[in-house]
């Protein structure tokens, strides 16, 4: 039986608590996480503000570093994976926040560089990336000229350039407008049909939940349900505040703003 991409098991992070300066409590913002996530599957992580999404995907970007438990990719543990930041991409929730270049082309370029291509390789890599994202007639403009679902899909495209097998993405759709949405969702539609692994952090799910194959609540820092996104839907609890998509949608596989 073939191993999962990621296998978290027993992963907490805590925090120390407001007020103590011993260090003697804590605020567990994360408790024992048991999740493995498969090879080019697109995985939508959801659950109400403060319920540790973030955090958990910090983890498993290799940005942050677990109190207990541990993350292996394919099959090694995550601290000793060289070159982790070629291997999974994280999209932040503000692009602002990850764009460094000059002009699109640049930006694009920036993680290959980074990452040991050559300069020609890296232009190359860059070009192709944009142009899989529907930038490359924007390769002379300055990021800062681009809109938000512009700026996401740069961001995108940074990782895409550098090779990245997955991508996970915080909060996606986070203050665009509709043409924003849908630009990026052509995107997530585009990577997903390229076969690469998907990790949506949303609270959004009537925009993207077509196109996702599991569906993992999280509340008060701990999984409390996972599966098919439809017999997830149904066991839901109203305390994990997430909202059911459906009641506007027939069925969770027309859960997208394409119309797909």
């Amino acid at each position: 039986m073939t191993a999962p991409l990621f296998r978290i098991r027993g992963l907490s992070k805590l925090f120390p608590a407001p007020g103590d300066s011993d260090g003697e409590k804590s605020v567990k913002a994360l408790w024992d996480v048991n999740l493995d996530i498969e090879q080019g599957e697109c995985l939508l992580l959801a659950g109400s503000n403060g319920s540790g999404k973030t955090l958990l995907t910090r983890c498993l970007a290799g940005l942050l570093s677990p109190s207990s438990g541990e993350i292996l990719y394919r099959g090694t543990p995550l601290d000793r994976v060289k070159k982790l930041h070629c291997e999974a991409g994280l999209i932040f929730q503000d692009p602002d926040s990850q764009i460094v270049g000059e002009t699109v082309e640049e930006d694009a370029a920036f993680g290959p560089l980074n990452a040991g291509f050559s300069k020609a390789e890296a232009k190359e890599r860059a070009n192709a990336a944009l142009k899989a994202f529907g930038l490359d007639d924007k390769r002379d403009v300055p990021p800062r000229r681009l809109s938000g679902g512009e700026k996401r899909r740069l961001a995108a495209a940074g990782i895409f350039a550098m090779g990245c097998g997955t991508v996970i993405m915080d909060e996606p759709f986070a203050n665009l407008d509709y043409p924003g949405v849908l630009s990026f969702l052509e995107a997530i539609r585009d990577m997903k049909k390229e076969g690469k692994t998907l990790v949506i952090l949303t609270h959004e799910l009537e925009k993207v939940l077509a196109f996702a194959d599991r569906l993992v609540i999280l509340h008060r820092g701990t999984i409390r349900d996972e599966g098919k996104p439809e017999a997830v839907l149904d066991r839901l609890d109203p305390s994990w505040g997430v909202r059911d998509p459906r009641r506007t949608y027939a069925k969770a596989e027309d859960c997208s703003w394409l119309g797909e």
